[in-house]
């Protein structure tokens, strides 16, 4: 019997949060040790990206189920429940594996100090061995080099796309984001890249030089979209599709499609098979909330939810909704941490803005509204700042018709607030 309940044991990983965000690997490291590193007896695939990595790990996790594996998937961060982070077969981590995890190793993991994503990154290496895992799929958590995460030893390292974001911490250039992303590049395993921008290109294709890993990039050539029908044509090393459908909507899902079947493509000539079959159905069958997530509800205002949170997010969500609803304009709730390119992401969001209402987080990294307020210039869109989310969107139902669109965009925590509320549906 579990010492503590479910939600002492939530409390506890939480609390972890007041020693902030460690970069470095000895502690997890250590700890894992500990437990008998459990990383090491499953295989695993490590992606990384500014964007786009929860996608890919969502879609190559739903491929390798469909081929008749048993996945482990290991994403951050959540939007409603802590156990969204790791699932087994599609299912979220059990509140009992939680409690047990929690009660088992509490002792070490105080007296070791690991940060919040450390235990959350240890109970899910720890699990997915518990659970038996064919292969597990495991995105970073914030950069690569020194994430929590690059404890692994994979088959398969991605990196999906590099942009500017968190540039406090990985650095004010392209290149040096590239080069904390590259961290996770291992000696002898092959590393796959995205469109990357020349720049980033480059700092990859040298450390995968420099560590002897075999370099892979998804290339133009290999894919054509069909952006009125958001389908896809994909053909690389024998693996080749035509009018693809992927079930996540936009182009930017088509790009991440292709370069999860280049993926594909290349875990084939390794010790993974992956019918063509399993990939096609794995694409249409792929679940990611919040990602351009279109609710149509009878007699009410469509509601569209994507948690892009930087500039380079928001301008693939703004080319998706002008392919989604074209000339429409929407009525935009919007939510953003600290410490972004605000400016800019307001500048793409007004020209498919009719109004703005800006609201606070439920986090202390939320911005300050009234300093946003005296600097953002709204480009001319009517623009409202309200005390909270609930109180924004009550305000907008009294006033929108049935065929008018409601977005609620921004930060993971805006999303996670609005379904804990309101629901997706």
């Amino acid at each position: 019997m579990p010492k503590h309940s479910y939600a002492a044991a939530e409390k506890f990983i939480l609390s972890r949060e007041f020693f902030g965000m460690k970069l470095g690997l000895e502690n997890i490291t250590a700890f894992l040790n500990f437990t008998g590193s459990p990383q090491t007896k499953y295989k695993t695939i490590h992606i990384a990206g500014t964007n786009g990595k929860g996608s890919v790990a969502a879609m190559l996790e739903a491929i390798l189920r469909a081929a008749g594996y048993k996945t482990g998937l290991f994403t951050s961060p959540h939007l409603v429940d802590l156990r969204e982070r790791i699932r087994v077969k599609g299912r979220k981590i059990p509140k009992p594996s939680v409690t047990a995890f929690v009660d088992r190793y509490r002792p070490e993991l105080v007296k070791r100090k690991l940060s919040f994503f450390e235990v959350v990154t240890a109970l899910a290496l720890y699990y997915f061995q518990r659970a038996g895992v064919d292969i597990a799929v495991i995105e970073t958590g914030l950069g690569g080099r020194l994430d929590a995460t690059n404890v692994l030893s994979p088959l398969l390292t991605i990196a999906t796309d590099i942009s500017r974001d968190h540039m406090e911490i990985l650095g004010s250039s392209l290149e040096k984001i590239a080069g904390e992303k590259a961290g996770i590049i291992k000696p002898s395993v092959p590393h796959l890249i995205g469109l990357l921008p020349t720049d980033a290109e480059q700092v990859m294709r040298q450390q995968c030089q420099k560590r002897g890993a075999p370099f892979s990039r998804l290339m133009r050539k290999e894919f054509t979209i069909h952006s009125r029908t958001m389908q896809l044509d994909f053909r690389s090393n024998g693996l080749a599709f035509e009018k693809l459908s992927p079930c996540l909507y936009g182009l930017h899902q088509l790009k991440n499609s292709a370069l999860a079947l280049k993926a594909v493509s290349i875990l084939n000539e390794d010790s993974i098979s992956i019918p063509k079959e399993a990939a096609h159905e794995g694409l249409e069958q792929t679940r990611w909330p919040g990602r351009f997530q279109v609710v149509e509800r009878r007699g009410k205002p469509t509601l569209v939810f994507d948690v892009c949170h930087n500039a380079s997010g928001v301008a693939a969500f703004v080319e998706s909704f002008n392919t989604r609803f074209p000339g429409k304009k929407a009525y935009v709730i919007s939510g953003f941490v600290k410490r972004k390119e605000h400016q800019m992401m307001f500048d793409l969001l007004a020209s498919i803005a009719k109004q703005f209402a800006v609201v606070p987080l439920k986090t202390k990294r939320s911005a300050d509204l009234k300093e946003l307020f005296a600097a953002i210039d709204w480009r001319s869109v009517p623009a409202q700042r309200y005390g909270s989310l609930s109180t924004a969107y009550r305000r907008l139902l009294k006033t929108c018709r049935a065929d008018d669109t409601i977005v609620v965009i921004g930060s993971h925590f805006l999303v996670g607030e609005f379904f804990e509320k309101f629901g997706s549906g």
